[in-house]
């Protein structure tokens, strides 16, 4: 077997963060580290480089970047980015795209607030959500299967009754046996049951703690109560496997859709905003379009 190929020198003896190029690190570490700030942010000169050959004439220009430091919390920083093209990234056992690298320190320093087995769950996550990968120092590509986690949750200041969400989401789970029951504090619980793909549980109820982003918006977009659609697969089992049976994967696939759709109609009825199962937030524009997706 071919080795994967060395990281930038900057970045050997670290954990790397693989992102799709150009992606809003700062977003995504905000979700997490709400208190995230550049303590150096990238920067790009133009550099002079005199090209080669007897037809070229003058001066022609490429970009040098400097590269930031992205304090997560006080003593652990994010190092980068670092360009790596489609070709690179494929040898590092990446997804085959252009890509930013980031360094991660391996340890917190003594007295750090958060502890290194945090930064490296956020790492994880944020490759999740972005289809890039994590390069642990030393150790093979970890690649998270964007569609892996299908869970959603819509945080809103309006809780919706139970006898009027139910004509609501009925169209979203056809096929389903739905069984809908209240529970206390003026929530529900709605049970969709799929013959051969287990159930989809839309349950509301107020939150006595909302997800960290939340508090990176304004209020008006948001509220204490949670409308959480949840995959409950025949074989829960295989929601942490490494390489799901392909039955889980044909299961999942069918009831992706269903999923968003229900989301999307409460979103609709009763406004918010949506959170993934990773703690980063769905805009709008990309629920449309996961949406429109499922349709095609």
């Amino acid at each position: 077997m071919t080795p994967p190929a060395p990281v930038p020198p900057a970045l050997d003896g670290l954990h790397v963060l693989a992102l799709p190029a150009g992606t809003d690190v700062m977003t995504l570490a905000r979700a997490w580290f709400t208190q995230a700030r550049w303590e150096r942010e990238p920067a790009a000169a133009a550099a002079p480089v005199r090209p080669t050959g007897a037809r070229f004439r003058g001066i022609a220009v490429e970009p040098v970047v400097t590269t930031g430091v992205l304090a997560l919390a006080p003593g652990v920083a994010l190092l980068g980015p670092h360009a790596c093209d489609a070709t690179s990234a494929r040898g590092l056992g990446l997804p085959s795209r252009d890509a930013d690298l980031y360094g991660l320190p391996v340890a917190t320093p003594p007295g750090a607030d958060v502890p290194a087995g945090l930064v490296a769950a956020w790492a994880t996550a944020a490759a999740r959500r972005t289809g890039g990968g994590v390069l642990p120092a030393g150790g093979a590509a970890v690649v998270p299967d964007p569609a892996g986690v299908l869970d959603l949750t819509l945080w809103s200041a309006v809780p919706v009754p139970v006898q009027e969400a139910l004509p609501l989401v009925r169209p979203a789970l056809s096929g389903s046996r739905l069984a809908p029951a209240p529970t206390p504090g003026g929530g529900f619980e709605l049970t969709a049951a799929f013959p051969y793909d287990g159930e989809v549980v839309v349950r509301l109820e107020r939150a006595a703690h909302v997800p960290l982003v939340l508090s990176t918006l304004d209020r008006r977009e948001h509220g204490p109560w949670g409308y959480r659609v949840a995959w409950q697969p025949p074989d829960a089992s295989q929601l942490d496997a490494s390489h799901p049976s392909q039955q889980h994967l044909v299961a999942r696939a069918r009831v992706a859709p269903a999923v968003t759709r229900v989301v999307a109609t409460l979103w609709r009825a009763a406004g918010g905003t949506v959170v993934d199962a990773g703690g980063f937030v769905v805009p709008p524009a990309e629920l449309d379009d996961r949406v429109a997706a499922a349709v095609r």
